[in-house]
């Protein structure tokens, strides 16, 4: 695909992720309501939505970016001066890596100067991307554990540390100390790491995660050096390792110190370079995005970073090309394998077509004696073939094999020397700097005599090789500049062709999967109206509620009476109680008999002579009882006041339970009141028979209890009209005179009292109040035992009636009395809602067409 025609695609590539961006922006504005009606799916479904659309925008407008690895001291962050014409621009470290992802952004300068950097930007990983780089750690902790026979318990212990919502930094702390200490290099070199991180978070995470910095380049130089690690670590304590670090002193603006301090958290580094015309011409490559070069943390021995390789990992997932540099010191290593196995087993292809080998250090190839020597034989040749020179120089052929396993096609292959390319390009002008003055020792090297006559025998020897050999061109390039500008040269065309093509196939991926999202959107619509709520009647709504209610309150109406033994009045006082205590003021205070007995004692003893009057016609019957009979009128007649006292106060308690349900549904008779119409029975019967007319009267019976239903509690509970009457005669305490007695009980006051013996001085008026509290007691028991029968008379029918009723009641609540329901309170059928905003946006997401294939 040209140039022209991959930035196009990408263009409609992008207009169709944005579009879907701006719809789900509007269902943000109003977006789906959080009720149960609505599928949880749905919420789930636009997130996935918008992380897939963001997903195709940032891949669309993104640079190619061009993947920068290399086997450690390869001269990585070297050979990255060279391409852009400054030696040590970037941070420059004899340390075996550089510890950080660096982005390289270049733009073009149009006469010939020197580059300029023109601003760091330090972005710090988010508190996300801290869980995810912890986990990758732990995970290869917990391998490097297993590795070295760690104990179980301690093995179990990992599990929990893995974070997901918050990090256990102390659990992390104590685990690594135990861990600590197993004698193993590649465990330790993992811990200190482990320790480092966790510290540097519990530290700073609050403060900086997530954050960006811009900072210049004298605090990037300072501050992004990768200190060096300790070269004894298994010598070492745990407690020697490195302490939590300070605070930053302000959180405006990082110093080098505070950068030093929270390097651990780094996500990435950005470098915005401005290149010379001359030196690294851009201009083929407008129109087909810009291009990124990323600078990787050496990958792939035992002592390389875990986090680094986290991040790694992390940033490649979008590399189109990549550059991997291998250290021509020592050809022939497997870190170079190693890193494009991991990276293969991470995006799960085969990576060669887009890997571009270059071999750094090349001026400095262990060329051994019988090398040399072979060499300088080779000159004396006069035509050589590219077979001949492998097969002669062993160093050579394991170098360009080494490099060739990495990749497709060996044109890919670039032999390099960063420093000479430097001093070349210093050749071109005075004018031009290519390092800082502390660097421009180092630019003399290439000059040496040594590596300026191993140099030319390299340039003689490509002479030598056929045009079309690509040994030719690679000792040819290597012999002109280092193979600087070859390289340059390969990553343009990479960019433009290959680049291009790959970042066109990786978004397409994108869109796709977007697509899917849009089908996964559509297919939970289609099922959406099905849970869109109805359109309800206010009338109908509220007649169920307050039938559901009335079923509440009349259920814990009867709980209530369940748990209430005894009858109760408005005093809360217990209706046997307020018997007894008039039966007992009755007896007590107004049987005139109690008063003739005690005014006649005296001294103890009663008197029976009879009162005189000096008129004949005053004269009364003041004769005192003497015998059982005498107080039996007086019984019966109390007995009949006290029946009819029990049936007044029994009723009266019945209807201030009837007052008590009435105002307990006050609210639901207020609110059914205006729709239950006495009319509507009628209507009920003629449409739905007369079995349905009876769950109405219920209804109404329901909300109108003192109106509609206490008369009839109480007269089922014997509480109207006349009442059987209670026998006296059985409940008399006293003997009587009657057929089975001459006579009845002779009190000992009596005249008519014969004794056997004459009977010892005795207490008259201990016996009468013995015989009053005896009359009393035998009264007031039967009189209790029937208020307690009333009692469950009137439960009995409360009962029934409150069964009736809350049956009746749910009844009408069952979905085949909703007709029913609907006709009492007038409304019409339900009706589906509109479709509310949020679904209609919703609805057109599906609808936003697939981009077209250019």
């Amino acid at each position: 695909m040209r140039g022209d025609m991959a930035v196009e695609q990408l263009r409609r590539y992008k207009e169709y992720g944005e579009s879907v961006l701006q719809s789900l922006d509007l269902v943000s504005q109003n977006p789906p309501p959080r009720d149960n009606w609505v599928p949880t799916t749905i919420h789930e479904s636009t997130q996935r939505l918008q992380q897939s659309a963001k997903r195709v925008v940032e891949l669309a407008s993104s640079p190619v970016k061009i993947g920068i690895m290399g086997e450690f001291s390869s001269g990585k962050t070297l050979l990255l001066g060279s391409l852009i014409g400054y030696a040590d621009a970037l941070p420059v470290s004899e340390t075996p890596t550089t510890g950080n992802v660096t982005a390289i952004h270049l733009v073009q300068q149009p006469d010939l100067q020197t580059t300029k950097i023109s601003q760091f930007a330090v972005e710090y990983l988010s508190h996300e991307g801290v869980r995810e780089c912890l986990c990758y750690m732990i995970e290869e902790a917990e391998q490097r554990a297993k590795a070295v026979n760690l104990p179980a318990s301690e093995l179990a212990l990992v599990k929990s540390l893995y974070p997901t919502t918050q990090v256990d930094s102390n659990g992390i702390l104590r685990w690594c100390e135990q861990a600590w200490k197993i004698q193993s290099l590649e465990l330790r070199s993992l811990l200190r790491e482990l320790v480092l991180f966790a510290r540097t978070y519990s530290v700073h995470g609050e403060d900086i995660c997530g954050k960006t910095y811009q900072i210049d380049s004298t605090t990037a130089h300072k501050g992004l050096r990768l200190a060096e690690p300790p070269m004894n670590i298994l010598e070492l304590s745990f407690d020697q390792l490195p302490p939590p670090p300070k605070r930053w002193e302000t959180l405006a603006q990082p110093s080098a110190k505070d950068l030093r301090s929270s390097f651990s958290l780094i996500r990435r580094v950005d470098v915005t370079v401005e290149v010379s015309k001359q030196i690294w011409d851009l201009s083929s490559l407008q129109g087909t995005n810009e291009f990124i070069l990323l600078d990787f943390p050496g990958l792939g021995a035992a002592d390389s970073g875990v986090r680094d390789a986290f991040l790694s990992l992390r940033e490649l997932r979008d590399v189109q090309t990549i550059l991997l540099l291998l250290n021509g010191r020592y050809p022939g290593g497997v870190t170079a394998t190693k890193i494009r196995s991991m990276l293969e087993r991470d995006k799960g292809q085969d990576l060669r077509d887009r890997i571009i080998v270059g071999v750094g250090r090349f001026n400095q190839i262990p060329l051994s004696g019988s090398d040399e020597r072979s060499l300088d034989d080779l000159l004396d040749e006069p035509l050589l073939s590219e077979e001949t020179v492998l097969e002669q120089l062993n160093i050579l052929k394991l170098t360009i094999a080494s490099a060739s396993n990495l990749t497709t096609e060996k044109k890919n292959i670039v032999l390099l020397s960063q420093l000479y390319g430097l001093t070349k390009l210093a050749e071109q002008s005075s004018l031009l700097q290519v390092s800082s003055r502390e660097f421009l020792s180092e630019l003399d090297k290439p000059n040496k005599p040594d590596e300026l006559q191993l140099r030319e025998k390299w340039r003689q020897l490509s002479e030598m090789l056929p045009p079309s050999s690509y040994l030719h061109k690679q000792l040819s390039n290597y012999a002109e500049d280092g193979g600087i500008n070859r390289l340059r040269s390969l990553l343009k065309e990479h960019v433009a062709f290959h680049g291009m093509k790959q970042l066109v196939e990786d978004t397409k991926k994108a869109v796709e999967a977007l697509r899917k999202e849009q089908n996964n959107l559509k297919n939970l619509l289609e099922n959406i109206p099905a849970y869109i709520p109805v359109v309800e009647s206010p009338v109908f709504i509220t007649l169920r509620e307050a039938i559901e209610n009335l079923v509440t309150t009349y259920r814990q109406f009867q709980e209530d009476l369940d748990k209430q033994p005894i009858l109760i009045n408005r005093n809360n006082v217990a209706v046997s109680d307020v018997v007894k205590d008039e039966l007992t003021n009755k007896i007590f205070f107004e049987w005139s008999e109690w008063t003739l007995l005690f005014d006649r004692t005296k001294n103890g003893t009663i008197v029976l002579t009879e009162s005189e009057s000096f008129f004949e016609e005053d004269e009364v019957d003041d004769s005192i009882p003497t015998k059982s009979d005498d107080f039996y009128s007086a019984f019966v007649q109390t007995i009949q006041d006290m029946q009819a006292f029990a049936h007044d106060r029994t009723t009266e308690a019945v209807t201030d339970l009837f007052s008590k349900l009435s105002t307990d549904v006050q609210q639901e008779r207020e609110k059914l009141s205006p729709i239950l119409l006495q009319d509507k029975e009628s209507s009920i019967e003629k449409k739905f028979g007369r079995s349905q007319v009876r769950l109405f009267r219920n209804l109404l019976r329901a909300i109108e209890p003192s109106q509609r239903w206490q008369n009839l509690i109480i007269q089922h509970s014997g509480l109207a009209g006349d009442a059987v009457p209670v026998h006296a005669d059985a409940l008399f305490p006293l003997a009587r005179q009657d057929d089975r007695h001459q006579n009845g009980q002779i009190f000992d006051w009596s005249p008519d009292k014969k004794f056997m013996v004459t009977p010892r001085p005795f207490n008259h008026q201990v016996a009468v109040l013995r015989l009053r509290d005896e009359i009393t007691a035998s009264a007031g028991l039967h009189l209790v035992q029937y208020v307690s029968q009333l009692t469950k008379q009137v439960k009995v029918s409360f009962s029934k009636a409150l069964k009736e009723i809350v049956d009746n009641l749910q009844e009408l609540l069952k979905s085949k009395h909703e007709p029913l329901l609907r006709h009492i309170a007038s409304a019409e059928a339900q009706t589906s809602a509109s479709i509310p905003p949020w679904l209609d946006t919703l609805s057109q997401i599906p609808a936003i067409s697939y981009p077209e294939e250019i």
